[in-house]
């Protein structure tokens, strides 16, 4: 099963859809998710069809902002477990194997609200007792190592991220290759880059789906999961440019923001005694 995460930044302009159709049947996700739809139900519905997907859910945009959207097709087993304007729960329950949940998470940007977050994130691990994983946008850092530029991250706040996730006896799934996945202001004085998107998991979630390297692929935006002589998942993150005008990156023409892209490859690998 695999599973595509994006920040879209919005999904009114054509070729932001045109994009993210082409990124659909190029990785063929069975589950999407998308981050700051900026969209309605409605029109969640009309992508839902264009993508061919056979289920949506989706939590409205307040404004001019948010707006979080799940597509699956019919062939996952899965349900809505939960939402709120910063997550939705994913419950899947495969014939025969232990149920597993995936939450996708959309942190608060706004950092007087980082705590919400944080508490968030604690409720969400007490739900269920079921193998868990969280990934999306945090928008939070753990370490001084995950910012590169003016202005340090407060230490107040990446101690608080920490907290919590320890907390939720999560453990992060390590990135090679592929350190930062935001940025603004390239080539000037005041360029930043940090680390916003993430994923962790409890160990219970690791033993289902063993403890995997990623190491870096071809480029730096290709990222492989391997696991001695056996192939058990792939992560890959690629890094989109938006301009006032068209850029072409990678094949995919995309405007006005920088996405990130987070696939996740599972594969259950069945052997003989």
């Amino acid at each position: 099963m695999n599973t595509l995460s994006w920040n879209c930044r919005g999904l009114r302009k054509p070729r932001t859809v045109r994009a993210l159709n082409d990124l659909v049947r190029d990785r063929r996700p069975e589950v999407l998710f998308l981050m700051e739809t900026i969209s309605d139900k409605k029109r969640i519905e009309e992508l839902s069809v264009k993508f061919g997907f056979s289920n949506c859910f989706s939590v409205d945009r307040v404004g001019r902002s948010g707006g979080l959207a799940v597509f699956w097709h019919s062939r996952v087993e899965c349900r809505i477990f939960g939402y709120s304007q910063n997550y939705i729960d994913l419950m899947f329950e495969e014939n025969g194997s232990e149920a597993w949940r995936l939450s996708c998470f959309y942190g608060f940007p706004d950092r007087s609200r980082r705590k919400e977050s944080w508490n968030l994130i604690c409720r969400l691990s007490k739900l269920s007792a079921v193998p868990w994983c969280i990934i999306g946008d945090f928008n939070d850092l753990l370490y001084n190592s995950d910012k590169k530029g003016v202005h340090s991250h407060p230490i107040a706040l990446m101690e608080g991220f920490r907290q919590a996730v320890h907390d939720c006896d999560l453990s992060e799934l390590d990135l090679y290759g592929g350190r930062f996945t935001w940025e603004k202001s390239r080539g000037s004085k005041d360029w930043v880059q940090e680390k916003l998107d993430r994923a962790f998991a409890t160990s219970s979630w690791w033993s289902k789906f063993p403890l995997y390297a990623l190491e870096s692929g071809v480029a730096d935006l290709d990222l492989f999961v391997t696991w001695p002589r056996l192939l058990v998942g792939k992560l890959l993150i690629q890094h989109h440019e938006f301009e006032d005008n068209v850029n072409i990156y990678n094949d995919i023409i995309l405007l006005d923001s920088f996405v990130i892209i987070i696939v996740f490859y599972f594969f259950i690998i069945f052997t003989s005694p």
